[in-house]
Order: structure tokens, then sequence, then C-alpha cells
């Protein structure tokens, strides 16, 4: 039964060094597993962090295409002691056409690429919008964001195992998600704020991981105009962002970023 209190425990590890080994005490992420199911049928089990199930999927539902919002929801239910989400959708058929066209249930991992997702067919860049440039935000307040993000995740200081992702508008940081899989914590993201309609099209995402091809699917997909993350994006990630007129920044640190896509939104002083 995961403890719903505490998504870290208490190891004894041996610290070693070419001088000494001595033993203390380490703060570890405890996995969870979660197995979704959608009008009955089971559609995926997600390793995660047991922390904001609904948002992440809710989250998850919408970025792989199974719903456009939360009109498509008529029930969630979670067993956190058993690890389960049995989820109903307003439309009956829909989904079991989508799901007899995969191959059969796969656990998505903490890693990237499309081998690690069931519903990866889905996320394509098919009838996907082009944003426009409406939204524009200081280059200067993105870099006070940068760091107040870095300071803001108590529980990658206590572990070093979590990534977090911080969504933000004009005024500062609307909430933060974090989850062992970067994937998943974007997906809490976006899972809140289609569960409190917020409008992504005014805000900003910050990652502390990586940006693949499917990351900027996903916010693409969102709307999110502006995306910085702490580490790098993939080539394919890059072509996305600018196909999409997404602003693509990554290295963020300190007073610098790398601007890879769409400089519009930025205004330099």
């Amino acid at each position: 039964m995961p403890d719903k209190n505490h998504i870290s425990q208490t190891h004894k590890i041996l610290l070693c060094s070419t001088e000494e080994q001595s033993e203390e005490s380490q703060e570890i992420l405890i996995e969870y597993k979660l197995s979704i199911y959608v009008n009955g049928i089971r559609y995926v089990n997600l390793i995660c962090t047991h922390k904001n199930l609904y948002e992440l999927v809710l989250g998850n539902l919408f970025t792989e295409g199974i719903i456009q919002g939360i009109s498509d929801i008529e029930s969630i239910e979670i067993m956190e002691d058993e690890g389960k989400a049995f989820v109903t959708l307003t439309t009956k058929d829909t989904f079991k056409d989508m799901i007899e066209a995969t191959e059969g249930i796969r656990t998505i991992t903490t890693a990237c690429g499309k081998q690690h997702s069931i519903a990866y067919y889905l996320m394509n860049d098919e009838n996907l919008t082009t944003l426009d440039y409406n939204f524009t935000i200081r280059f200067s307040k993105i870099l006070s964001y940068v760091n107040e993000f870095q300071k803001s995740s108590d529980i990658y200081k206590l572990t070093r195992g979590i990534h977090s992702c911080g969504l933000y508008d004009v005024e500062g940081m609307l909430y933060l998600m974090e989850d062992i899989g970067r994937h998943n914590a974007v997906d809490k993201v976006l899972g809140y704020a289609i569960d409190h309609g917020i409008d992504l099209s005014k805000t900003a995402l910050i990652t502390s991981g990586r940006v693949p091809s499917d990351m900027i699917l996903k916010i693409i997909k969102a709307g999110i105009p502006i995306l910085v993350a702490r580490s790098v994006p993939t080539d394919v990630a890059i072509e996305m962002a600018n196909k999409y007129n997404i602003t693509l920044a990554g290295f963020a640190r300190g007073t610098k970023i790398n601007l890879y896509s769409n400089e519009q939104r930025l205004l330099f002083e």
C-alpha cells in the first residue's frame, strides 16, 4: 500500500571514496505504478510519483489525444491503494477504436522515445494549431522565473531525483508539479490547467528536463507559447517549435539562456 503522505523514504548507503567509506542516510524517491483504465479497457501503466494522480491522468489523456478537454470526461475514480485509475468518457466507442489500433499494453517509463508510449501514434503533428504572437514577456522576467524555479523544489533538494515543471504568467508562478518522470510532470501541469480552466495561451512553462519531440508536441497541443528548459532540446523538437511558433529555450542558467526558436515573444530591454 502506498504511503499517501510521502514520496521518498530513507535508505542507508555506503559513501565511498579512494580514502574511506562511511555509512550515511539518503532520501530515495518511491516509485508508484498507476494503471489507467478507460471505458473498462486497460489503457496504460505509468511509472510515476505518488502525488497529483488526478492531474496526471487528466493531462496524459489530453496530451495523448484521448480527450480534447474536460467535457470529454464523465468520471475519474482513482483507487490509490490498488494503483488503479478508472476513467469513463462521455463517448463510448471512440477510445475502443483507438486502442484496437495499438499493439498492446506497454509501460511508459521515465525515458524518452515513442517506443515507451502506447498511444504515441496519436502524438503526431496532424490537426495542430500554429500559435500566434499575441503573448509577449520581458526577457528579464523569464530569467527571474528561471532563478525562482531552481529554488522551488524541496523534493529535489532532498532527493536530487525529481523532475519539476512550473507554469508562469506575467504575474509569476501559477503552480509547480513534480514527478519521477519529466513527461509525467508536464502532464500534471496540463491536467491541473484543464481542470481549472486556465488560459494556457498566455503562459510560459519551465521544465527541469530535456525536450525531445514528444515533449514539444505536448506543449504545442496545449497551446503554451513559451517553453524554457534547464537542459537541451533535440533537433526534431527545434523543428517542431519553429513549425508551430513555439518560443523554445534551453540551458537556462543564471543570466543566460540558449534561444532556439521564435525570439519575438521575448522583449529585450
